[in-house]
């Protein structure tokens, strides 16, 4: 696993510094937020040999100490922290609706850094989350064109999945109409996002379709809530599932 860079922490600083009152967030702070935003994992997490950093926050003092965000004209540099520039507030306002799904997601460390690397790849062009429209029960978005793509997504997702008219939890195979019956329980599955979708603004849906399917997962709300409470990646999904189906056989 690759530690972290400096370039990566730079959108995540950035986007902290713009929900912040007056744009201002101090170097301690900063590193408590982007602790909880992106829950660094292996090296990133151990704590540096006679010291009370981690390699992570030590990487974020760099940003100070190097002058990366200032050097950059994105941020002023402080005695105590950092303010950000009108160049940094349009940086991330183009990229806005990309850094709140991924910061909201609780997705896995390893996804979030390669997100990262794709919506700075991206430069001016918009990248839009192909996200549910409701996630974990809170409104993630209020931009129209990425709602109207989410819902289409989902019911594209929710016919992928379904076998003879009916859509199980992938993990403890759960179905809400059986329980619940046609009346309460329609449509109350969860459609997860294994890593993050995103999709160029200019790009046709239907380009994206395939390769997002490939990414989505039919979950219960109960199984969506663990594994996002315990960033469960990919590459530890199939442990997961394997693990749920083992303790109801027992």
């Amino acid at each position: 696993m690759a530690r972290i860079t400096e370039s990566q922490l730079v959108l995540p600083a950035l986007y902290l510094l713009s929900k912040s009152e007056n744009g201002f967030v101090s170097t301690s702070d900063l590193i408590t937020q982007l602790t909880e935003v992106m829950h660094p994992t292996g090296q990133d997490a151990d704590i540096l040999a006679g010291r009370a950093d981690t390699y992570f926050s030590q990487k974020v003092r760099n940003l100070k100490s190097h002058d990366t965000l200032q050097r950059q004209g994105y941020a002023d540099n402080f005695d105590d922290g950092f303010k950000i520039t009108p160049l940094g507030e349009t940086f991330v306002l183009t990229h806005i609706d990309a850094l709140s799904y991924l910061f909201n997601e609780d997705f896995n460390y390893e996804d979030v850094k390669n997100a990262i690397d794709d919506i700075s790849a991206a430069g001016n062009r918009m990248l839009l989350p192909l996200e549910e429209f409701v996630s974990e029960g809170r409104l993630v978005t209020k931009n129209v064109q990425v709602r109207e793509r989410s819902n289409k997504l989902r019911s594209i997702a929710i016919e992928h999945f379904s076998r003879n008219n009916e859509i199980h939890c992938n993990c403890c195979g759960f179905n809400f109409p059986t329980y619940y019956g046609d009346v309460y329980g329609k449509n109350c599955i969860e459609i997860h996002h294994k890593k993050p979708i995103f999709q160029y603004q200019d790009d046709s849906f239907e380009q994206q379709v395939a390769r997002a399917l490939e990414n989505l997962l039919p979950v219960c709300p109960n199984c969506h809530r663990v594994i996002h409470k315990n960033h469960i990646g990919c590459d530890d999904l199939a442990n997961f599932i394997n693990d749920i189906q083992r303790r109801r056989a027992i």
